[in-house]
């Protein structure tokens, strides 16, 4: 089981701090008498080390258990304040334990003063508070690097987000499909094609404006996910068959722009479509307030664009970095099912 740290760079402070920390300590407890030979030094250094070593474990887990229930940035004042008086009431027990050792148990040549316990109290306190700010340092500056780098990689998610975006609407398939279906519909039913113009036009209106946001409200996704299922059905038929039943108390909620785009064209044109066997799309929201979409699978023995998996992964990651709750995707052998949260405001990831 892996030892919790307060931060990563607790083992160096420990290090840098605990070599003049026994030494000193040391002093105040024997006086000058360690120094009477290489031996009682030593053989002092090193009991004292190990004794010291359990405190600053015991030190460490009632820290680590302090900072896991007020992990906040803005939660620093209150930690100390909860933490070092219940330093100042171990260093007593502890340095009160290591004189009563040292004297009754683990005779190192060297009788423990008496009359220094109370300084040597004092100095543990004082090692205690410069240790315990010295690692909430270390923890402010490594969640410091930390955020930089997650903002680093947000935006470098959204960067790939865009590019998707406006691969989605200059991409010459698409357009040459949707109007090769327009040109049919012309000629056969002049309304029909009147719809799927219209329809169409909704799809690249929001391709062009939904891509500037960092989150959209789940109302004009779902506009854009029915836009863009009625230009699909009109191109391949029976072969695909939606269900959109989203329950109007989440429309409001926020979810990043374009995620339909990505997760519809995952479904589409990675499963075979096929009238026999046709495939089966549902929308639908559950009593959590995520968004479900539920697909058969229908394996596909060539699938032409591979950057679909890359944005359903992209999706994903973006999700990892705005919010605690992940993007849940589970498969079986017939059906996949994807689970995305919502948003209830854009501060909700800030």
């Amino acid at each position: 089981m892996p030892i919790k740290r307060y931060s990563s760079k607790e083992p160096v402070v420990f290090v840098w701090i605990i070599t003049p920390y026994i030494v000193f300590m040391n002093l105040l407890i024997f006086g000058t008498c360690i120094f009477g030979s290489i031996g009682c030094f030593f053989k002092s250094f090193l009991t004292s080390a190990a004794y010291f070593f359990i405190i600053y474990a015991v030190f460490g887990s009632l820290a680590v258990i302090i900072k896991n229930r007020n992990p906040g940035a803005g939660d620093l004042f209150k930690r100390v304040r909860l933490m070092l008086p219940f330093f100042y009431l171990m260093n007593i027990g502890a340095v009160y334990g290591a004189f009563y050792i040292f004297r009754h148990v683990i005779n190192l040549g060297c009788v423990p003063l008496t009359g220094m316990v109370w300084w040597t109290i004092l100095y543990g306190c004082i090692m205690s508070t410069v240790i315990t700010f010295i690692n909430e340092g270390m923890a402010n500056w490594e969640n410091w690097k930390n955020s930089l780098s997650e903002s680093e990689k947000l935006k470098n998610a959204y960067q790939r987000s865009k590019l998707l975006g406006l691969k989605g609407q200059i991409n010459p398939h698409f357009l040459f499909n949707c109007f090769n279906t327009l040109s049919g519909l012309i000629q056969e039913n002049e309304e029909e094609a009147e719809k799927f113009l219209d329809e169409m036009t909704k799809v690249h209106r929001y391709l062009l404006r939904g891509d500037d946001e960092y989150l959209v409200p789940l109302a004009d996704e779902m506009k854009f996910a029915a836009a863009y299922l009625y230009l699909t059905k009109a191109r391949f038929g029976n072969a695909i068959v939606t269900e959109v039943n989203v329950p109007k108390s989440i429309l409001h909620k926020l979810i990043p722009p374009l995620s339909m785009q990505v997760i519809l064209e995952n479904i589409i044109y990675t499963n075979a479509l096929s009238k026999k066997e046709p495939l089966q799309i549902s929308i639908t929201g559950d009593s959590n307030g995520r968004l479900i979409i539920k697909h058969s699978l229908h394996e596909k023995i060539i699938v032409q664009n591979l950057s679909l998996d890359e944005g359903l992964d992209n999706l994903i990651t973006k999700y990892r970095l705005m919010n605690m709750q992940e993007v849940e995707v589970t498969e079986t052998e017939k059906q996949r099912i994807i689970s995305l949260p919502l948003f209830e405001s854009e501060t909700t990831f800030a």
